[in-house]
């Protein structure tokens, strides 16, 4: 019985004992697939997996492309590029900070923003917390050493460099140049911009506006290696940018400092613009006031921006291409061609002017008040005698006045290479009786006749009146682009100019209107003599324009030589008064600068 218990025990034990052996053999097979999985990973492949790792810890910054030069007609730069920094945070890594509200308050303290704009921001990154949100650009030395102290203690900040507009000449041409900014939510929502992404700069207004895809460049990626807290060790890898293309502009940077001069030398608002007549190409477009580019370099600052919306000038607004104005007696021209055109007078029919015309019990006055006595269609225009065109404008009627008016490319926009340009009104019946229930008078007539009245055109519209006069018949398409070119000068783009209309009106009837347009600075009782060259005939039209808010707007347009026209010119003064008192004289000053300066260069 003993016995029997012994074996038993001794059978146990030894159980016991397999057991724990084959349990001690598993986990030293165990050990040693780990131990072996362990060496392959850190030895092995270590390399591979050290790779993944810092892969993981890899931020893409995007580099802004530097935006094209911009030149005038000889190649002098009117805007380039300098470098800039800008102040951003990567949204992951800022997000980590322990004291987040602290942080927003010291970034925002130090950049001068609001913590509300910070957090707007943060808020509109969506998925794109590790690519950098810009907060502030352009910043200065002060900025830039307070900021790049809080990289130590705040995680996530991050200065960049970036390109940044440069205006050499301030103010000079800003309407034509116009300003680049960050683009907003709107624009975003614009199928213009559907392959651009917040945080992007774009022209806002002007040519930087209207030839943003040239201009551009192609934006580079800098991959950079961050720690746990975003700071950066270093560059990973890099892709450059590329450059947007330059454009050369049909501006002379000469002619277009002497026409601002010009009126700056007036005291007045106004435009001024100089064009060729047989290519289109803008030579000048002055328009003031105006604004300095400076002020929106790097991001438009804020009293600036107040100063000039309270500005009830409105310095922001393009007058040469936006402001609607009357084109007064300058639209004579439209009237008497047609006049002409459709046998409705002759040179030599005459009208009495006594100063003053009765339509039943309403009064129509001649600018000259004591009147002109005789007046055929050659003294007509020449000394701008208004009784005489509402006669004629009687027998032609509203019907053939809106005729000769689209003829002449008003009611239309030109299609100049500039944002916002207004097309004006070129009234009828229909219209009135649309617009105010009330129907078409003679006394509306009359007054349209005479470029009064409701109908309103742009300062490039009235130009392209005289601009069609110098070629003989037909108008070119203004434009302000001559070339795009890349690096070196090498031309990418070069448009040929364009035909904008061409007048239905007898070649005959068009010389009959240039040599009378010739006796209005030719002769002595000219209206436009004030805007006489030496050596240079000219030829022109005088307008003064009511205005029901003060003073009359004066306004002149020209062109010269004579027989071979080479620059068509307008003037206009905002309350500056009789056209040949104000207007002509400025255009004279002009043309003696283009041919005994310019030309001679």
């Amino acid at each position: 019985m003993v016995k029997d218990d012994i074996r038993e025990n001794i059978k146990g034990v030894y159980r016991n004992f397999l057991r724990v052996k084959f349990y001690g053999w598993i986990a030293g097979i165990a050990v040693i697939v780990l131990a072996s999985r362990l060496f392959y990973l850190q030895v092995i492949k270590g390399n591979y997996y050290s790779g993944l790792a810092e892969s993981n810890s890899i931020t893409f910054v995007r580099e802004t492309a530097p935006r094209g030069y911009i030149y005038d007609r000889n190649y002098r730069a009117m805007v380039t590029n300098s470098p800039a920094y800008s102040a951003g945070i990567i949204p992951f890594y800022f997000n980590t900070n322990s004291k987040l509200e602290k942080n927003l308050q010291e970034v925002a303290g130090v950049l001068g923003l609001d913590v509300s704009e910070i957090k707007e921001k943060l808020a509109a990154s969506g998925v794109h917390v590790f690519e950098p949100i810009i907060l502030k650009r352009a910043l200065n030395l002060k900025q830039l050493s307070e900021l790049t102290e809080k990289t130590v203690e705040i995680n996530g900040i991050t200065i960049l460099q970036d390109p940044q507009r440069q205006y050499p000449f301030g103010s000079l041409a800003s309407h034509v140049i116009g300003y680049t900014g960050e683009i907003t939510q709107n624009q975003m929502k614009n199928t213009k911009y559907k392959d651009y992404r917040m945080g992007d700069i774009i022209g806002q207004t002007g040519i930087e506006n209207y030839y943003d895809k040239h201009l551009r460049g192609k934006d580079g990626l800098v991959y950079i290696v961050t720690d746990a807290m975003g700071r950066q060790k270093r560059i990973a890898e890099k892709v450059e940018s590329q450059q947007g293309k330059n454009l050369v502009l049909t501006i002379d940077f000469r002619l277009q400092k002497f026409a601002e001069q010009q009126l700056k030398n007036a005291d007045q608002n106004g435009v001024i613009i100089a064009m060729e007549p047989k290519t289109g190409d803008i030579l000048c477009m002055a328009s003031k006031p105006d604004y300095d580019l400076n002020y929106f370099s790097g991001g438009i600052d804020i009293k600036y921006w107040k100063k000039i919306l309270r500005d009830k000038a409105n310095p922001l607004n393009n007058r040469a291409v936006q402001g609607l104005y009357s084109p007064g007696s300058i639209y004579k021209i439209v009237t008497g061609s047609g006049a002409l055109n459709e046998n409705i007078v002759k040179t030599d029919d005459a009208f009495f002017c006594e100063g003053i015309y009765w339509i039943k019990t309403w009064p129509y006055k001649c600018w000259k008040r004591t009147g002109h006595g005789w007046v055929s269609f050659y003294k007509a225009i020449e000394q701008s005698c208004d009784v005489y065109f509402y006669k004629v404008s009687l027998k032609m009627t509203v019907e053939l006045l809106y005729k000769y008016s689209v003829m002449f490319g008003l009611g239309q926009k030109t299609g100049i290479d500039l944002p916002g340009e207004k097309t004006g009104l070129v009234p009828t019946r229909e219209w009135k009786r649309r617009i105010s229930r009330t129907p078409w008078f003679p006394g509306n007539t009359v007054m349209m006749a005479i470029g009064q009245g409701y109908i309103t055109s742009t300062p490039i519209q009235i130009l392209n009146i005289m601009a069609a006069m110098a070629n003989g018949g037909y108008a070119m398409q203004p434009r302000l682009l001559k070339a795009v070119t890349m690096d070196n000068r090498r031309v990418f783009m070069n448009p040929e100019p364009k035909k904008l209309f061409e007048l239905d009106v007898k070649k005959e009837n068009i010389k009959i209107m240039q040599d009378a347009l010739k006796r209005v600075v030719s002769n002595w009782a000219g209206t436009g003599k004030a805007a006489q060259v030496r050596g240079i005939e000219v030829a022109g039209k005088t307008g003064t324009v009511q205005n029901v808010h003060g003073d009359n707007h004066a306004m002149f347009a020209c062109y010269a030589p004579f027989n071979n026209p080479e620059i068509v010119v307008f003037v206009m003064l905002e309350h500056g008064g009789g056209g040949g008192e104000a207007a002509a004289p400025i255009a004279g000053e002009l043309l003696n600068f283009y041919f005994t300066t310019l030309k001679e260069l």
